[in-house]
C-alpha cells in the first residue's frame, strides 16, 4: 500500500527582518537583595518611552535556575520591583528583565509589541 500526502500552500507575506519602530531602552540599576527564600528585584525605568509605545509598559521576568528556565512572567503597569519567593540557595539563578510595550497596530505582518534588551543578575 502506498500512501502519499502532498502539501502545498503559498502565503505572500513579507518577511520581518527587524521589528519596526524606536528601540525600548532596557532597565538600569538592576539589583537584588536576598532574604531567606525571597529575592527582591529593584530596578529603574528608561526615563524615555518612545512615542509609539502605549502606556504604561510592562515588565517581563524570566528565572533561570541552574541555566534552566524555571518562570516566565509578565508584570503590568510599570513596577519597579519583584519578589520571587521560591529562592534555594543550593542552586545557581540568572534573573533576566526586560520592558516590554505594547504598540498599536493593524498591519498584519508587524509584531503588537516590542521587547528592550534585557537586564540580568546572577547569584
Amino acid at each position: 500500500m502506498l500512501c502519499v500526502l502532498i502539501y502545498t500552500g503559498c502565503i505572500d507575506r513579507t518577511i520581518l527582518d527587524s521589528k519596526p519602530g524606536e528601540a525600548i531602552d532596557p532597565v538600569t540599576n538592576l539589583q537584588y537583595t536576598i532574604a531567606g527564600n525571597n529575592v527582591t528585584l529593584t530596578w529603574d525605568l528608561p526615563s524615555t518611552i518612545p512615542a509609539d509605545i502605549i502606556k504604561p509598559v510592562s515588565i517581563f521576568i524570566r528565572v533561570m535556575r541552574n541555566n534552566v528556565s524555571i518562570l516566565s512572567v509578565t508584570l503590568p503597569n510599570a513596577p519597579v520591583s519583584y519578589v520571587f519567593d521560591t529562592y534555594d540557595s543550593s542552586n545557581k539563578y540568572t534573573i533576566i528583565v526586560k520592558v516590554l510595550g505594547s504598540v498599536d497596530t493593524t498591519d498584519p505582518n508587524a509584531a503588537n509589541i516590542r521587547y528592550s534588551l534585557g537586564s540580568s543578575v546572577s547569584f
